[in-house]
C-alpha cells in the first residue's frame, strides 16, 4: 500500500474526532470557566468588605463594646470570618469620626478598607495585584 492510500484512508478516518473537537473547544471553554469563578470572588471579597465597614462603622457609631478598644481590629476580626486570614491587615483601616458622609446628612462615622485581591493563590487564571476599596458609613447626628 502507497503513502498515498494510507493518506486516504486516513482522511476518511472518523475516529478520535471528538477528542479532537474537545481539545479545541476547551482551549476556550477553561479559561472562561476559571475566570467566571475568579470574578466570583472578587465580588465575594468586595461584598464581604463592603459588609464590614459598615459593621465597624455601626459598632463605632453606637460605642458597642466589641470595638471601643480597638476598631481597627475589630474591622479585621470581623472580615477574617468570612476571608481568608490577611486579606485584611489593620493598616488597611480607616476609621473617621464626626466626617461627613454623601449618603447620610449630618455626621457620621466614616471607615474605608483596602485589601489587596489576590485570588491567584488559589485559580491559576487569576486577577493580580488589584486593590479593592469599600466605604461604610453610618450616621452619628442628623
Amino acid at each position: 500500500m502507497s503513502g498515498l492510500a494510507r493518506l486516504g484512508r486516513l482522511a476518511h478516518d472518523r475516529r478520535g474526532v471528538a477528542a479532537i473537537e474537545f481539545a479545541l473547544v476547551s482551549l476556550a471553554y477553561f479559561p472562561l470557566c476559571f475566570g467566571i469563578i475568579e470574578i466570583g470572588l472578587m465580588l465575594w471579597t468586595q461584598d464581604v468588605l463592603q459588609t464590614t465597614a459598615l459593621m465597624t462603622a455601626r459598632c463605632v457609631a453606637v460605642a458597642a463594646p466589641a470595638c471601643k478598644t480597638n476598631p481597627a481590629q475589630y474591622a479585621v476580626n470581623t472580615a477574617s470570618d468570612w476571608l481568608s486570614s490577611g486579606m485584611l491587615i489593620v493598616s488597611g483601616v480607616s476609621i473617621k469620626t464626626n466626617a461627613v458622609c454623601a449618603t447620610a446628612p449630618g455626621t457620621a462615622v466614616v471607615v474605608t478598607l483596602t485589601s489587596t485581591y489576590f485570588a491567584t493563590d488559589t485559580l491559576l487564571f487569576g486577577i493580580s495585584g488589584g486593590a479593592i476599596s469599600v466605604v461604610g458609613c453610618y450616621p452619628t447626628s442628623p
